[in-house]
């Protein structure tokens, strides 16, 4: 085996390899990172010694079935042979050149660039361990993890391999507790599962198989799952994702502005991986935390990863021939094609036999009723429509929604600063219990006026006055009860709830603003798209017939193509008819329901709708 051959299988193997393993993390919905990136450790380990597996398993054949050509039997034809011209060569050209070695100039390129990747991944390695040594010691430690500082960084960084170290920027001593413990938390996760050198070892395997698009996409996800692994650590310490989003954003920013702008750093950055704006909605929005690594996720990643590693490793294609004994048996039986012997000019046409050609008729097939339609040009509109509107006055704190995601029933999308209202409610939390206390002393002295009366001690005019006090004391009682209600009531409605499942639009107000509950605008809009309606107009002639299948409950199909009428977009049912005809076109609107569960319909967009009344 050629190097270039052992290359281009071992890439084939790992991407096969690195592929499968990727459609069953998704087939497995497994939305833990940690449990991830231990699976993509393992992809990673797998195509790493699939060579050395490759070699060491035995075969599994893997037949792959071809359809030979038929042969053709055509008579032989003798005749007799020209006399070939003879040509003296000249010396010159008998020289014959030598051929170009692709094979070796491919190695050749292999090499160069596999070296000069290796090359810059050492350069790196040499350079965060300058960096590393370089830092001074902090004087602390968390859980026996070097903590150390260093003016060359801008944002938290992990370097070392072997005893890797924690490196904090300069102003670190300035942080309060809170930030500090999440910067620490995310760090201390990336050493504690020893993600240096498991991004090594990925960068490497990037460097051998760099002419594997696949082998750039494992290291890619080997980093962005490690560095959502310990985001979930550190939200899981601060137990404040706001809080945590904060932190991040901020070295984030700190690193565009090119405070840290040296990518060929072999380390951990805090800052590093993917879209800023990716990560900071999955942490805003995320509603559970990893649990790590435990022994069921990693029996089975063994479980499946092993036989999964096996096939890739001992698969060999080998083709299968068709048994052609039939042909054989029919070749041998079948007489002789007479030769025939020519010495001049080759036969006419008309000496060769001919086969006839039978003609056969397609068969008849009965014709099926055409269709009847109405045509007309509708508008897609949403079933339902909400502006989600404040029902309280207050600064807006929070948005808590991403534009144009869908959103559930009940989720919160926006926050109203509550204090205000949580001192209302503890103002009348105050006053219950003061007309509590003011009710129990007069409920006392009534008790005690309605036995002095019994023995005529005072007069009745006093036991009444008592009883119309208690009376007066019962219902400020109960006014402040309701109070109470309202203030808790009115604390609720500084939370901004989707009243349905839904597309949220555009955001309608920003942070910062102060909202009213009289605002016409509102916070945003919600769509319901599944299902989705489309409203298109018939003429006032057809409507009978409409109203008529509508009345004997029949099914009425819809169909809306786009504007060309090549496509059909989707089919629904009509649902309802208006309940008045347009006087200036003669024209009633129809109402059809589409399900919509590819979104192919969006509100606002025109479409040709095509309603079935009848098939003849």
């Amino acid at each position: 085996m050629t190097t270039i051959q052992f290359l281009a299988e071992w890439a084939l193997r790992s991407s096969i390899l690195i592929l499968s393993g990727a459609l069953l993390l998704w087939v497995l919905r497994v939305k833990d990172p940690s449990v991830r990136l231990a699976a993509w450790t393992a992809i990673l380990c797998g195509s790493l010694v699939m060579p050395l597996f490759t070699a060491m398993a035995p075969r599994m054949p893997m037949p792959v079935i071809h359809t030979p050509p038929q042969p053709v039997q055509t008579p032989v034809l003798n005749y007799p042979a020209a006399p070939e011209p003879v040509r003296e060569v000249p010396l010159q050209e008998t020289i014959v050149s030598k051929p170009f070695n692709w094979a070796r100039a491919a190695a050749i390129v292999y090499f160069l660039i596999a070296s000069a990747l290796l090359l810059r991944l050492c350069a790196g390695l040499a350079m965060s361990l300058r960096l590393l040594r370089r830092s001074r010691a902090a004087g602390q430690a968390t859980e026996g993890i070097e903590i150390r500082e260093s003016d060359r960084v801008a944002t938290p960084v992990t370097l070392g391999i072997a005893r890797p170290a924690i490196v904090l920027p300069g102003d670190w001593r300035q942080w309060d507790g809170a930030k500090l413990d999440a910067v620490l938390a995310h760090e201390r996760s990336h050493i504690q599962r020893h993600d240096p050198a498991v991004q090594l070892l990925s960068a490497i395997h990037r460097a051998l198989l760099w002419h594997s698009p696949l082998s750039w996409l494992l290291h890619r996800r080997i980093v962005q799952v490690a560095e959502e692994a310990s985001d979930d650590a550190a939200v899981a310490v601060t137990r404040d994702r706001a809080l945590y989003a904060e932190v991040l954003l901020d070295f984030m920013r700190r690193s565009g502005r090119g405070l840290m702008r040296r990518a060929s750093w072999q380390g951990v950055p805090m800052a590093r991986y993917g879209r800023a704006d990716e990560r900071i909605h999955r942490i805003l929005d995320g509603t559970a935390l990893s649990r790590g690594v435990t022994r069921w996720s990693v029996a089975a990643i063994l479980g499946l990863g092993g036989p999964l590693a096996y096939l890739v490793a001992a698969a060999q294609p080998q083709s299968a021939t068709q048994s052609q004994t039939a042909p054989q048996a029919q070749a041998e039986t079948a007489p002789a094609a007479p030769v025939q012997e020519t010495t001049g000019k080759p036969p006419a046409f008309d000496a060769l036999p001919l086969k006839p050609f039978v003609a056969q008729s397609a068969p008849s097939s009965r014709p099926q009723p055409a269709p009847v339609y109405l045509r007309g040009l509708g508008t897609v509109a949403a079933f339902y429509t909400v502006t989600v509107k404040p029902r309280v006055d207050g600064q807006l704190l929070s948005v808590n929604f991403t534009e144009g995601s869908l959103v559930q029933s009940g989720q919160v999308l926006a926050s109203i600063d509550p204090q205000p209202y949580q001192i209302q409610l503890a103002q009348a939390e105050g006053q219950l219990a003061r007309d509590q206390a003011t009710l129990k002393t007069a409920r006392s002295d009534l008790d005690r006026y309605e036995k002095l009366a019994a023995q005529n001690a005072i007069p009745k005019s006093q036991l009444d006055a008592q009883q119309g006090a208690v009376a007066q004391l019962e219902g400020s009682v109960r006014a402040d009860q309701a109070n109470v209600e309202n203030a808790k009531l009115q604390l609720i409605y500084t939370q901004i709830t989707a009243p349905m499942t839904g597309v949220a639009g555009l955001r309608l107000v920003d942070p910062g603003n102060i909202v009213h509950a009289a605002d016409p605008t509102g916070i945003v809009i919600i769509t319901q798209l599944e299902p989705i309606a489309v409203l298109f107009p018939i003429t006032e002639d057809s409507l009978p017939q409409v109203r008529a299948r509508l009345s004997e409950g029949a099914s009425t199909p819809v169909e809306a193509w786009n504007r060309d009428n090549t496509v059909k977009i989707a089919t629904g049912r009509l649902t309802a008819v208006d309940n008045q005809i347009d006087q200036t076109t003669g024209t009633v609107k129809l109402k059809a329901v589409f399900d919509n569960k590819d979104g192919a319909l969006f509100p606002g967009a025109f479409v040709n709708v095509r309603l079935i009344i009848e098939n003849r």
